[in-house]
């Protein structure tokens, strides 16, 4: 193993067979696309630190209250307390929330600059997260934000009753409060005025986001009383205009027609059904969500296709017309010949997707300079939240080795000796704690928000199920004699004797 700063039984390893040793035995971090580590932020949790689960936490995922309200939790699913017959997965993401809730506090921290000036286009998760890695290696960074209010589409995008203005604030502070400068009302709408923004600083960084509605080709899709789901969010969210709704057909299935659907409820419209082409299952959302957006009333229609959008005599939406769909083992969608129906409606919101501007995104139709960077779903297309943090942390570490002439970063993993992990055998058997929710009758409030959080108490219970993946046991062969008493008692095959080991270079 290649270590160094041997100290206080601590080493700081740069050895690949350490990393992978990580994302093999630590599935949740390795399947969060910001590498968080998680088990050290849940241990601190389970200890009543707060503060100590919220920096962990902040270090590479910078929007804790955020993502612990709306990520899509792909460490989850892997958790091995998931695992048959071991229980449901840790609550990760309510945890992650629990260190927001209770353990946020200023950064207070005074960086020297190192002169030199970065923009960044767009106040996203990508671009907040591109900020603020840049702003702690000293650089001054602006944000040009099209909006009144930064945050993107965590702000606009989001209801507040999944995501409160002031949590989205709060994170968006704590990047403020390293220097970063936010300018509201700036909207790029053409690429060469990139081209200026070049010439006044050192580099540039492209992260909108993605915005724009994915266009269909259903007939009457640009009738009265036709919307599409992002927009949709952005004037119920902006209360821009009064929307009127009685009954309400969402198609899509993603989060932002589940939002759709919810928001509608909110908003006093009587009848309100989900459609979507695939089946239920397919659905870009988990089954919490859907519980949830079922419990308020909801109605969802799986394997359908919109065929027309059906219209009166002035242009104003009546219904859907929609046809039934089969689908193979490929998961090849074919419409069934014959099987088309109709549904009414007075209301048609259509939440099939985004993609970027196409005016900012076809950067190639000018000459840019090597200092010009794209971050977020403007690089990658339409991602979540925790894949745009991502992203927006490794444009920033391609900039920084641009402007630096910095060739590249050496990962290092901190490894320390410890005698007990302070985990007792009876937390295997703690069952998984439930989200506290508003009451249905206080829903229609339409910016309360309807998970309330883990009480301290609720959320330390939660902490102890986890399995602390992060500690490697060992046997210390000086003080074991063989009896193979472990091999006999072990409940899943984790232990194995052998004769002979060979590690090869790629562990």
């Amino acid at each position: 193993m290649e270590t160094e700063n041997r100290k206080n039984d601590t080493y700081v390893s740069t050895d690949k067979l350490d990393r992978k040793w990580i994302d093999v035995n630590i599935p949740c971090s390795a399947a969060c696309p910001a590498l968080t580590d998680i088990p050290g932020y849940i241990q601190a949790i389970a200890a009543g630190d707060y503060e100590t689960a919220y920096r962990i936490n902040r270090k590479e995922n910078i929007l804790p209250g955020v993502l612990g309200r709306v990520c899509d939790r792909p460490c989850e699913p892997v958790c091995r307390h998931g695992r048959d017959g071991l229980g449901d997965p840790v609550s990760i993401c309510f945890l992650k929330r629990a260190a927001a809730d209770y353990g946020m506090e200023p950064l207070n921290r005074k960086i020297k600059s190192n002169g030199k000036k970065v923009c960044v286009i767009g106040a996203g998760p990508a671009g907040l997260t591109a900020a603020n890695d840049l702003a702690l290696k000293g650089y001054e960074v602006t944000i040009l934000e099209q909006f009144d209010q930064p945050g993107g589409m965590l702000r606009y995008g989001i209801p507040q009753f999944r995501l409160p203005y002031d949590v989205v604030a709060e994170d968006v502070k704590s990047i403020t409060d390293l220097g970063v400068t936010i300018k509201n009302n700036f909207r790029i709408e053409d690429v060469r005025e990139i081209e200026k923004l070049e010439k006044d600083y050192d580099a540039v960084i492209l992260a909108g986001g993605c915005a724009n509605p994915k266009q269909t080709t259903v007939p009457g899709i640009d009738s009265k009383g036709v919307y599409w789901g992002l927009d949709f969010m952005i004037a119920a969210n902006r209360e821009e205009r009064d929307i009127p709704l009685e009954n309400v057909i969402v198609i899509g299935g993603g989060f932002t027609a589940v939002d759709c659907t919810r928001m509608s409820y909110r908003m006093g419209a009587k009848k309100i059904t989900l459609a979507y082409r695939r089946m239920k299952k397919d659905m870009y959302v988990g089954a919490d969500e859907l519980e949830v957006m079922e419990s308020e009333g909801i109605d969802t229609i799986s394997l359908v296709s919109a065929v027309t959008v059906l219209t009166n005599d002035e242009g104003v939406v009546t219904g859907v017309e929609f046809i039934h769909n089969s689908i193979n083992e490929e998961r090849t969608i074919t419409p069934i010949a014959g099987s088309e129906f109709v549904m009414e409606a007075d209301t048609v919101i259509f939440a099939v997707g985004q993609e970027a501007d196409e005016k900012v995104a076809e950067t190639e139709s000018v000459e840019l300079k090597s200092n010009f960077s794209i971050a977020g779903d403007f690089r990658n297309g339409s991602s979540t939240v925790i894949e745009a943090v991502a992203d927006g942390r490794k444009v920033a570490r391609e900039v920084h080795m641009q402007l630096s002439g910095i060739k590249g970063f050496k990962e290092t993993i901190h490894i320390s000796e410890v005698k007990d992990t302070g985990r007792k055998r009876d937390y295997d058997f703690i069952p998984a704690q439930p989200m506290d929710t508003t009451p249905m009758r206080d829903r229609q409030i339409k910016n309360r928000e309807v998970e309330t959080g883990y009480s301290k108490e609720k959320s330390i219970t939660e902490a102890k199920r986890c399995y602390l993946c992060h500690y490697n046991y060992q046997i210390d062969i000086s003080r074991c004699i063989y009896c193979l008493a472990c091999i006999d008692v072990m409940p899943v095959d984790c232990i194995k004797m052998a004769k002979d080991i060979e590690v090869t270079e790629d562990g």
